[in-house]
C-alpha cells in the first residue's frame, strides 16, 4: 500500500503541493540539454536535478492557496532565484560528470 492512499494521508491532496525550485532546475538542465552541454542520458540527467534540488532552500508552494498572495511565477522569474538555481545545477552536474553512472 502507497503511504499516500493510507487513511488518514488518502483524504489529502498532495499532488497541488510543488518544489518551487523544481521547475528552474528542470528549465536550466533542458537549456543545457539542448545545447549539447549536458549528457542526456536519463542516469546523468536525474542525478544532476536531484543533487541540484538538495543543494537549493527548502521551498514549497501550494497550488491555488496563495497565488493571489505571491504568484509563482514571481518566484520562478526571480534574477536571484534563477541565478541560484543555475549555479546548484552547474555544480551538481560537475559532480556527476566526474562519476557518471552509465
Amino acid at each position: 500500500m502507497e503511504i499516500l492512499d493510507r487513511p488518514p494521508l488518502d483524504k489529502y491532496d498532495f499532488s497541488r503541493m510543488v518544489n518551487m525550485w523544481e521547475r528552474l532546475v528542470l528549465e536550466i538542465v533542458a537549456d543545457m540539454i539542448e545545447r549539447r552541454e549536458m549528457c542526456d542520458c536519463q542516469d546523468c540527467v536525474l542525478d544532476t536535478t536531484a543533487l541540484a534540488l538538495n543543494s537549493l532552500p527548502t521551498r514549497y508552494w501550494i497550488l491555488g492557496s496563495y497565488d493571489a498572495f505571491c504568484p509563482p511565477e514571481k518566484f520562478t522569474e526571480d534574477s536571484m532565484n534563477v541565478r541560484l538555481a543555475q549555479e546548484a545545477v552547474m555544480r551538481a552536474y560537475q559532480l556527476v560528470s566526474q562519476n557518471p553512472h552509465h
